[in-house]
């Protein structure tokens, strides 16, 4: 799917043009999506200290946003940089992979500057303002907007008229992070009795969809029969998925935001979801949390509890939208990209 971050980008770039900007927007071609990791990260290193900068300087624009929890180096220098950040799953000192360092080392030269840090999320936030490294930052919230799936599930124009003689229907939305922890949720589909019998599809893999079909073809028979991994998926396909499913499930041990919970209940489907600091956050009607050893009864009280409460997204795009006319005024911007 083109999903998280690069769905948030592209919501970004929709909410700067609603506040009467007009973003210069950099993405990924298509065509190098199927590069091995290792060459697509370096690409983005390259794209992230260099392209980015320059772009920003030859097309006059005031600042760029890095969106990726990382900076680049020289608009840091110049004060030119805003960094937002989902989740500080990759800060710990613990994580010794390379994007992780990458990550730490480009934060720490921007807080070093004092530049602007934008959260994804007010549990993210929460936790920044607690941490003594970021206390010379502007600190805002950039909260999760979902101009785009609301405009794709504008235009699904049919809509699940329920199960009829088909199985459940419950989509999972997982990813190949390990805070989503895909072989722990195969392991409670397996031995779920709440599930017995239901069909599962699996999105959030995207490209790396061959590697969940192989975990999950080591399930026994008649599990591993119910179990559907989706390739990436576009955003009305996504949509689709979520109309035509009776319960939606995410499963993971660490987030920074819950956007899977909003996106399901905007779908007017119950949420199952793993009992996480981000997830309670999100807690009301239609979600429905399990901890240890009480995935069941969760599965249980969603499938026959009430209907699932409609967000309110106005309450994510005000703020951000406020928040992104600060950022403005900050760079004199008023009037130009």
């Amino acid at each position: 799917m083109d999903r998280g971050i690069p769905l948030y980008a592209q919501d970004i770039a929709e909410c700067m043009r609603r506040v009467g900007l007009e973003p210069l927007e950099l993405r990924c071609p298509r065509s190098l999506r199927r590069l091995p990791r290792v060459l697509r990260n370096a690409l983005f290193v390259l794209f992230e200290q260099l392209v980015a900068p320059v772009m920003r300087a030859l097309r006059g624009c005031a600042f760029t946003v890095y969106p990726y929890n990382s900076a680049g180096l020289l608009d840091a220098a110049l004060g030119r940089s805003v960094i937002v950040i989902h989740d500080l799953i990759g800060n710990g000192r613990g994580n010794s992979a390379l994007a992780a360092r990458y990550i730490r080392y480009t934060q720490a030269v921007h807080r070093a500057f004092g530049r602007p840090v934008c959260a994804a999320s007010s549990h993210t936030l929460a936790h920044l303002r607690r941490l003594p490294a970021f206390q010379r930052c502007m600190l805002q919230l950039w909260p999760n907007p979902f101009y785009a799936f609301e405009d794709a599930l504008a235009r699904r124009k049919t809509r699940s008229r329920g199960r009829g003689r088909r199985p459940l229907r419950v989509l999972l939305c997982s990813g190949a992070g390990e805070n989503k922890d895909y072989a722990g949720a195969l392991t409670l589909f397996r031995q779920s009795r709440a599930l017995d019998g239901a069909e599962l599809r699996i999105v959030g893999f995207g490209d790396d969809a061959h590697l969940a079909r192989r975990r999950a073809s080591h399930l026994p028979d008649g599990t591993r029969e119910r179990i559907t991994v989706l390739p990436r998926l576009n955003l009305d396909e996504l949509v689709a998925e979520y109309t035509a499913c009776d319960l939606v499930w995410v499963h993971s041990r660490k987030e920074g935001f819950g956007r899977f919970v909003i996106e399901a209940l905007l779908s007017g489907r119950p949420v199952l979801a793993s009992n996480i600091g981000a997830f309670r956050k999100l807690m009301g009607p239609g979600v429905y949390l399990y901890g240890r050893n009480r995935f069941d009864a969760g599965a249980a009280h969603a499938l026959s509890g009430g209907p699932a409460s409609h967000p309110n997204v106005a309450s994510y795009h005000a703020p951000l939208e406020a928040s992104v006319r600060e950022v403005v005024e900050m760079h004199s911007l008023r009037g130009n990209r």
